[in-house]
């Protein structure tokens, strides 16, 4: 496993930051043998929030994981939980309610003491709003995190799916109130190129986003960074729509990320690895501080995750993936 430091958290982060979002009761046995396989390959930050997972309802995924804890025997110490608040309001038949945003300081708390009961933990390490909206007034938000920084609630604090002019004002504000300030930001960061987005009030980076976060002492964790499924070998044989599956059809066909995908598969078969790793390795690749938000959902899934840290592309085969040059040879 390789790491990165955050800033705030006394332990390095994981490059590969290990996702619950997919967890469901009937799969609750595959969950722990991944969460166990993961921590024996040296991953230690496990990614959770209140409206993670479904089954019998939804939001499962933190009473698996409270679950996990409780019987794996990894000591709380061992392990770093990310676990997020302020999304939209998702009902027990897991639908997302987009126009009841809860974006506030009294959900950021409201949400937290919520999640910590789930999880059965003291603390979180890390702690983000998962949406945001414009109408809310930065400074409130930073105020209520630092508060419950203080508090010891959590170590550490960031923002999801927030766009860049927002995410400034909340730095410069930090910095003129004397605050920790968010140690991260997590937008949607990978070789395909959203057209618009896949969730209303998410936000997907472009490289130049993606390299300002090294500007500013402020850590990227990329969310869907292999492309929500875009790059799997046998998913979209041609440039037809109508086979493309929903998770895809509304958002990533394009000519542009069909090129993309097509020098992927490519570069695939020179290195021996699946689209998917290539994918992946484009993300882990960029000189930043960079960590990948991965959702396998089998034990195979996510050993060929890790062994995407193997696999280190080239400046040539990088900018080929852009489109920037004809070739992928030096």
């Amino acid at each position: 496993m390789e790491y990165i430091n955050v800033r705030g958290l006394d332990k390095p982060v994981p490059r590969l930051i290990f996702g619950t979002a997919w967890f469901s009761l009937d799969a609750e046995a595959e969950a722990h043998k991944m969460m166990d396989l993961y921590v024996e390959r040296g991953g230690t930050m496990i990614d959770t929030g209140r409206y993670y997972g479904k089954g019998n309802g939804i939001a499962k995924s933190e009473e698996i994981l409270d679950r996990w804890l409780r019987s794996s025997g990894v000591k709380r110490e061992d392990i770093m939980i990310s676990d997020k608040c302020c999304n939209c309001l998702i009902d027990r038949k897991g639908v997302l309610h987009e126009e009841f945003v809860r974006v506030s300081p009294t959900f950021i708390q409201e949400d937290l003491m919520y999640s910590l009961d789930r999880v059965g933990v003291d603390y979180f390490d890390l702690y983000m709003i998962h949406r945001d909206d414009p109408h809310v007034p930065v400074p409130d938000l930073m105020d209520k995190l630092e508060e419950l920084r203080i508090a010891g609630y959590f170590k550490a604090y960031g923002i999801s799916s927030w766009q860049p002019s927002r995410v400034q004002e909340a730095i410069d504000y930090c910095k003129r109130m004397n605050y920790r300030g968010p140690s991260v930001s997590s937008p949607s960061y990978s070789l395909v190129h959203a057209k618009y987005n896949r969730w209303p009030g998410t936000w997907y980076a472009d490289d130049e986003f993606a390299r300002w976060h090294k500007e500013h002492d402020i850590a990227l964790f990329a969310w869907a960074a292999q492309g929500a499924g875009f790059f799997v070998d046998p998913l979209l044989p041609a440039y037809d729509p109508e086979k493309a599956p929903m998770v895809t059809k509304e958002s990533f066909l394009t000519e542009e990320n069909f090129n993309r995908r097509e020098r992927a598969l490519e570069l695939a078969k020179v290195h021996g690895c699946s689209g998917v790793n290539i994918a992946l390795a484009y993300v882990l690749s960029q000189d930043l501080p960079l960590a990948a938000q991965i959702g396998p959902q089998n034990l195979w899934e996510l050993d060929d995750c890790i062994k995407t840290l193997d696999l280190r592309l080239t400046e040539a085969e990088l900018a080929y993936l852009r489109l920037e040059r004809d070739t992928w040879a030096d």
